[in-house]
């Protein structure tokens, strides 16, 4: 069995059939998205480092309801890229996978200086980009003037 098939069933099996939403033609660059609660990222991304995958990106969108952080993972087989995406509320704090895939730091620091988001037991999270000092999150919504601020349902319904 391929490594994308793997995933693919146990992600299926972990999460309801709603929220993995597979796309064979991968027009978006993702063969498939799962939409993982917050309280089984660790588990699913276990599951992913199992089956042979490694992690891409991690990154932020930030609406005004909630954060949603986006884990692109690939796998050395074509069309096999995947989304694992983590809705965080602001007031939340997402757990780290940098014991699971240590490039995870150094994104996840990224990821703080520009959004904020605390990754717990992460064992590094000074400022990557950022100065020290800053006192600001850039990529937020609230910094400066933004109108196009609204709720995650809003815009994809």
């Amino acid at each position: 069995m391929s490594n994308r098939e793997t995933i693919t069933q146990k992600l299926q099996a972990m999460l309801p059939a709603d929220d993995v939403c597979r796309d064979e033609s991968c027009q978006a660059g993702v063969l498939f998205s799962a939409q993982v609660p917050l309280a089984k990222l660790r588990d699913a991304m276990k599951e992913c480092d199992t089956a042979g995958y490694y992690l891409e990106s991690i990154t932020a969108l930030d609406f005004e309801d909630t954060f949603e952080l986006v884990y692109h993972l690939n796998c050395y087989e074509p069309r096999a890229r995947v989304a694992v995406r983590v809705l965080c509320g602001h007031d939340q704090s997402p757990a780290t996978v940098s014991d699971i895939f240590p490039s995870a730091l150094w994104q996840e620091r990224e990821v703080h200086d520009f959004f904020g988001i605390e990754f717990v037991g992460s064992p590094d999270m000074r400022p990557l980009l950022m100065p020290e000092d800053a006192d600001c999150y850039p990529l937020r919504k609230t910094f400066g003037k933004v109108y196009a601020y609204h709720k995650r349902d809003e815009i994809y319904g």
